[in-house]
């Protein structure tokens, strides 16, 4: 016990070491934390843990999902008003119809640092105290004065993680779970220009140029220079639990998140390099590399506490969860002791089960409400997920809503 608490205290110190972030560290999009406010550290399940607290792995007795899939539309609200994007889709047909979606999408980004739709394709596999996932993530966010001069910036992620746990029993009450899990990330996304490590890509606008082309897809790959590199970083992951109701953990976050990284003149140019093919039907270019670059990510250490209910009883029919996590602890109380700080890094949620098939959830993340049902079919669920997160300095400066749908099939014990 000793040398584990001596551990904890070395990484806290240490953590100020570590460099500034260049860019965002991948986390799957787990659409139950996210209803739940965020909060994870001490209330994930399943293949949520891997990422979340590798110290919970061994809480679910086994787990297997083949495959589960997301997508999220962001700035929701506005998209589903009438004579918006999904208004015309659905009521609407023809290349004019898709000439006016465009168009309107386009005009729904703002300025600043947004995202605008991500997908997200997973395996995952638990068995006793070792878990075992496959995480595939596209994101399109943007950047920039927003509408048609914003900057759409492609960010695509391929993970394969590993996590262990290590229970020790202190008696039939009391137990402590220590966890490790490692993540071996492929990471390509599109830059300014081959020369700079600035993430860039091209701007909104030019979504009609390349819509307009005989070959779209062809255009993207041989015009965007892109970058592609991997990381290993680590998530250490401890817990202490009472009687399976209450839960208290820590997780450190994303030690040795430093990505290596390649650019290239376009994906087509980096495809041929890598297979001697190309794809779309316009060959590329001469291929080219620019330069290569590392890229650190932000290294964080988070607190979660959990309340559950009881096994037995009317309890078998329902289950109810409460969660409260504190993210970013370290730059909280060292650069950010305010109320405002405060308030934005607490993650606090709740989950009510009926008979183990219709999930209801609740959560708060920074002030913003966010909130989700589930229908688990045994061998299928799907998730519906509505929140709303701040994509500013400051929280009010610039809030976001997204909606996600999910599907899984496999099972849970």
């Amino acid at each position: 016990m000793r040398k584990a608490l001596t551990l904890a205290v070395l990484l806290i110190i240490t953590l100020p070491l570590v460099a500034g972030s260049v860019l965002q560290t991948f986390t799957p999009h787990y659409p139950r934390n996210l209803s739940m406010g965020g909060a994870a550290v001490a209330s994930s399940r399943y293949e949520e843990v891997i990422f979340s607290n590798p110290a919970l792995v061994g809480s679910d007795n086994s787990y297997l999902a083949l495959p589960s899939f997301s997508f999220t539309l962001y700035n929701f609200n506005q998209l589903v008003q009438p004579g918006g994007v999904l208004d015309i889709f659905l009521t609407q047909g023809g290349d004019e119809a898709v000439n006016r979606a465009l168009n309107q999408l386009i005009n729904s980004i703002g300025a600043g640092e947004s995202d605008v739709v991500s997908a997200q394709l997973s395996l995952g596999f638990i068995s006793g105290f070792t878990g075992l996932s496959v995480d595939s993530g596209l994101r399109v966010h943007s950047t920039g004065a927003g509408g048609e001069s914003s900057t759409l910036i492609l960010d695509a992620d391929f993970a394969i993680s590993l996590a262990f746990a290590l229970p020790v029993e202190i008696n039939e009450h009391h137990s402590l779970s220590f966890g490790i899990s490692a993540h071996l990330i492929f990471r390509g996304l599109t830059l300014a220009d081959m020369y700079s490590s600035t993430p860039g890509g091209f701007t909104a606008g030019s979504i009609y140029d390349f819509y307009k082309q005989d070959d779209t897809l062809a255009g993207v790959l041989n015009q965007v220079p892109v970058a592609f590199g991997f990381a290993i970083p680590l998530n250490l992951g401890f817990t202490y639990e009472w009687r399976d109701i209450i839960t208290a953990g820590l997780v450190v976050r994303n030690l040795n998140g430093r990505y290596h990284m390649q650019s290239y003149s376009g994906v087509n140019q980096l495809y041929y390099m890598l297979t001697g093919g190309y794809l779309g039907s316009v060959p590329p270019g001469n291929p080219e590399k620019g330069i290569s670059f590392e890229a650190d990510t932000d290294v964080t250490l988070d607190l979660g506490f959990a309340v559950s209910t009881p096994q037995g009883g009317v309890w078998d029919w329902i289950d109810m969860t409460l969660a409260f996590d504190l993210v970013d602890v370290w730059n909280l109380f060292a650069r950010d002791l305010s109320t405002e700080g405060l308030i934005s890094r607490i993650r606090t949620g709740v989950e009510i089960s009926f008979m183990k098939t219709f999930d209801f959830r609740f959560g708060i993340n920074s002030g913003y409400m966010s909130f989700g049902f589930t229908f688990d079919f045994q061998v299928f669920t799907i998730d519906f997920l509505y929140a709303t997160l701040e994509y500013g300095e400051t929280t009010g400066a610039r809030p976001l809503d997204l909606f996600t749908i999910a599907f899984s099939l496999g099972f849970e014990k």
